[in-house]
């Protein structure tokens, strides 16, 4: 726990600098981040299968470099991914399986689309705002959901993914972000963004929604964990595991958010 503690401690003030910061020093930041996230879970996935790594990491990149073009199409980029990835595929058989290619195509999609939504929230009015409510969902659930389940928890959530997760937990863990929804958007009316004090429960619901979604994320991550027999993703974060093992969440959380946002605009205008 005290390990725990002290990452927490060095990590989230720079966390505060780079979404404080915006673009450029986000968008780096999240490239950073998922190519991290990306090489842990291709450790992950070639103790078993043998993905087309090259492809996967060129892949991640070429979607942030010309990240201004493909997010408004991704169908071309996914044909693209996917024609690739099968040419090589067919051209290397029998180093490379149908499964390994599937896994090829899964990784940078999972890591750097979902990411992606990070940027994207920012780049919104009052971005900034939206983003801490990501992490609110996500982190801020966590930690309620961490508590709760050790005082209160006694009935099993998701025993076969996550043994120590229980319904007390998540129950918590989603009134608890909701909460800190309720007192950071009020902070927040205070310092910008007045029009909010009309809309406080649309932004509450969406925080509850993502703290919800963010457990699935936490659990789908676990899936992928114990299908590959590993505990961790890495350990690049003492006392939390790797990127991927602390962002497993926002991961979910990010475009759900982002699609919450954008219904809510277009409700409130």
């Amino acid at each position: 726990m005290l390990t725990r503690i002290i990452t927490a401690i060095i990590g989230i003030p720079l966390v505060v600098l780079i979404v404080v910061s915006g673009s450029p020093v986000l968008s780096y930041a999240i490239v950073a981040v998922s190519c991290l996230g990306l090489y842990e879970l291709f450790n992950t996935i070639k103790k078993t299968y043998n993905p087309i790594q090259y492809i996967g990491y060129g892949g991640l990149l070429v979607y942030f470099l010309f990240f201004d073009i493909i997010y408004t199409n991704y169908s071309v980029y996914l044909a693209l991914l996917i024609i690739v990835t099968l040419i090589v595929m067919v051209i290397k058989y029998p180093k490379y399986s149908i499964t390994d290619a599937v896994f090829t195509i899964f990784a940078p999609l999972y890591i750097g689309l979902l990411f992606s939504f990070i940027i994207l929230t920012r780049n919104l009015q009052y971005g900034a705002f939206w983003v801490w409510l990501i992490v609110i969902s996500s982190w801020g659930s966590d930690t309620f959901a961490y508590f709760s389940g050790v005082f209160l928890g006694k009935h099993k959530l998701a025993p076969q993914l996550s043994p120590k997760k229980t319904i007390e937990g998540s129950v918590g863990g989603v009134i608890g972000a909701g909460a800190i929804g309720y007192v950071y958007t009020i902070a927040y009316t205070v310092y910008d963004f007045e029009l909010l004090k009309n809309y406080i429960g649309i932004v509450v619901m969406i925080v509850i929604v993502g703290s919800i979604v963010s457990q699935f994320g936490d659990l789908a991550a676990s899936a992928i964990k114990r299908f590959f027999n590993q505990k961790d993703f890495g350990h690049i974060l003492p006392g939390h595991g790797g990127i991927l093992d602390r962002c497993d969440s926002l991961l979910l959380v990010a475009p759900v958010i982002y699609i919450a946002v954008m219904l809510a605009e277009k409700m409130i205008s």
